[in-house]
């Protein structure tokens, strides 16, 4: 990551106008084609992260720049974020996804937090909070724009931006839409009796209709896990501690033991449903295995942190040695031939940050050992 990655994603990857490219060939070349705003804002997220992880390169300047495009071309008049621009930075989709809201979001906290000291940057975040409280439907949950209005993955990034507001210094506000994302979990996005979590959900939040209604994502359930173990830390909840493991279990019957990774998609029966494995769900897998192996004790804590390193295993099956990486791996061995996709690195970095937190853990100094490159 110091060497490679954070150096390559903001030169090749990152345009004079402080716009960063939305993919890279893997012999570098920065991908002609429209610019995503939650790109950007995981981009400006993965830079203010290195500059928390003691990178000592040009992070400071690479998270102005990458602000600054943020706000001068995705952000619409009412303080809500467009979702795409064209190539040549005209705006090509006015939606305002609550999901992209959610990007820019973290990416505000994140620079605060590393020492940014922009005078707009709360009044910013402040106004987006505002137009997304004022939409919510009357349980708090939001409704997302696109094919799939009632979803808990907006949820979930929500969850994560106000996680880093509060370590931000954020008002109590933040605090209270933790909960009101946290119970919502709870109470519609967990299975109430398995203990998985579902995608997508009709308008009265019961399993969404046809195959939507059936989908679990390995990825998603250490995800969540991950947040909800975090959240319960932060609030004495050992109830919701309990739930986060009940998840991570629920996603590790995604991993392939002939393959060594964790696939894309599975049905309610835990049947698998995509047998291709991204590059992201094992980040994810190696984020929870480390935070819940912390306060784990004997078999379970020695389970974890072997689960920790099969998904290190995993993940460098993805990194090339120039700073890049692959996406997609095919169920039968291989992987997609395509471009390295920017939006990957928004996972590297938070895999990469809990390990350096993990290995700081007393009796667990070994993990300090392991990179990301």
């Amino acid at each position: 990551v110091r060497l490679r990655a954070l150096p390559t994603w903001c030169t090749l990857g990152m345009g004079s106008n402080g716009a960063f490219a939305e993919a890279l060939s893997l012999d570098g070349r920065a991908i002609v084609m429209s610019r995503r705003a939650r790109v950007q804002a995981r981009q400006i997220y993965v830079y203010a992260q290195a500059g928390l992880l003691g990178w000592d390169g040009p992070w400071r300047d690479v998270v102005r720049r990458g602000l600054n495009d943020l706000f001068e071309q995705y952000m619409r008049d009412d303080g809500l974020c467009r979702t795409t621009l064209a190539h040549d930075g005209s705006p090509l989709d006015e939606t305002a996804m609550v999901y992209d809201q959610a990007f820019v979001l973290l990416a505000i906290a994140t620079a605060r937090q590393a020492g940014i000291d922009e005078p707009t940057l709360e009044d910013r975040a402040l106004k987006l909070r505002e137009r997304l409280l004022a939409q919510a439907l009357p349980d708090g949950s939001q409704r997302e724009a696109g094919s799939h209005p009632f979803q808990s993955n907006c949820h979930m990034h929500l969850l994560e931006a106000c996680h880093a507001w509060e370590a931000a210094g954020g008002d109590a506000d933040w605090a209270s839409l933790a909960d009101r994302v946290v119970e919502l979990a709870e109470r519609h996005f967990i299975d109430s009796e398995q203990g998985f979590l579902r995608e997508f959900f009709d308008e009265a939040w019961q399993p969404a209709p046809g195959d939507d209604g059936t989908l679990i994502e390995p990825g998603h359930q250490f995800e969540w896990a991950w947040l909800l173990e975090r959240h319960a830390r932060a609030r004495n909840r050992p109830d919701l501690s309990a739930t986060a493991r009940r998840l991570y279990a629920q996603g590790r019957r995604g991993v392939s033991e002939s393959a060594g990774v964790a696939v894309d998609a599975l049905n309610d029966d835990f049947t698998v449903r995509s047998a291709r494995a991204r590059l992201w769900p094992q980040t994810e897998w190696l984020k929870a295995s480390l935070l819940l192996a912390e306060r784990a004790r004997d078999g379970e804590r020695t389970a974890f942190l072997t689960d920790a390193a099969a998904a290190q295993r995993a993940i460098w099956l993805y990194l090339t040695e120039d700073g890049l990486w692959r996406d997609k791996r095919l169920s039968k061995g291989g992987f997609l031939d395509e471009p390295a996709p920017a939006s990957s690195f928004y996972h590297l970095i938070a895999a990469f940050r809990q390990v350096s937190e993990t290995g700081r853990e007393e009796g667990l100094e070994a993990i300090a050992t392991l990179t990301l490159r």
